[in-house]
């Protein structure tokens, strides 16, 4: 049941239609304006089954009424035709924005991060020790898929610009790439023709560039041509769109199952937490 009282307060109205910035239609189930969650799906798209919970203001940040979907479009539109070029140190609002990179825990997640308070008063008679930091931290350190953990890391402390995650980002990386090259000999598909990349190193340069345009939302900003050069992908861009796209969808869908894996395992977390509070 959609809660009527919960949208009003946060501006959302229950009558309106809402798309991402894909243009793909959004269904919101649920507003929970005390805890400022919002939980909704997909209902066109069958690689996004899963409902999703993400705060308010990051359902706003990428979800727009379909009333104004146009003028999301047309704002594209000026932004694709712009001449100048986008760095990634000029996009620090952008990271970890993408739809596709959405954990249902994120807010949780980044609760507390940065106030690193330990309580230690828990003594005989005292009250249950509270979620801290720690706790957080160790939600992401518990995580057992290698992979699945360096995304997570990267999601939560990536916007940190003092701290190195090119290691976690490298992990997610061999991992696509293994998948995009496995699923190249399963198809029968051969080297690349006309360019100097092998399978593996396109495979490594193609999931360098969907992670990377993921983290940042570049899509809308480079043409495919762009996007290729911008990589070091040395792959005729009509080649590349009748050929490699295909994978590099696969790739965008691969970090969508790792989002839903590191849900699963921190929702599982947070629920040993809730059992530790019960007893306690």
């Amino acid at each position: 049941m959609i809660d009527i009282e919960g949208m009003a307060m946060c501006g959302i109205d229950n009558k309106t239609g809402w798309v991402d910035k894909e243009g793909g239609a959004i269904k919101v189930l649920h507003i929970d304006a005390d805890k400022g969650e919002v939980r909704f799906k997909w209902p066109n798209n069958e690689s996004r089954k899963k409902e999703r919970v993400v705060s308010i203001e990051k359902f706003l940040s990428y979800a727009v009424p379909v009333d104004q979907a146009q003028a999301a479009v047309d704002e594209t539109v000026v932004k694709k035709e712009s001449p100048s070029h986008v760095w990634i140190d000029e996009l620090p609002n952008n990271f970890g924005q993408s739809p596709n990179l959405q954990l249902s825990n994120q807010g949780w997640l980044e609760q507390g991060m940065h106030a690193k308070t330990v309580k230690f008063n828990i003594g005989a008679g005292g009250l249950p020790p509270e979620v801290n930091w720690e706790d957080h931290c160790a939600a992401i350190a518990l995580i057992e898929d290698k992979p699945a953990k360096s995304l997570a890391s990267i999601l939560l402390w990536g916007s940190d610009a003092n701290w190195d995650w090119s290691r976690h980002f490298d992990e997610v990386v061999i991992y696509l790439a293994a998948k995009m090259v496995e699923r190249c000999k399963k198809d029968g598909r051969s080297e690349p023709q006309a360019c100097t990349h092998s399978l593996s190193e396109l495979a490594r340069l193609m999931a360098r560039m969907v992670l990377h345009f993921e983290l940042y939302e570049l899509w809308d900003i480079y043409t495919v041509k762009g996007r290729l050069q911008f990589c070091g992908i040395e792959v005729n861009a009509s080649t590349y769109t009748n050929v490699w796209l295909t994978y590099q969808r696969q790739m965008t869908h691969d970090l969508f199952d790792m989002i839903g894996r590191i849900d699963y395992s921190i929702g599982n977390y947070r629920a040993q937490l809730n059992k530790v509070d019960d007893n306690a």
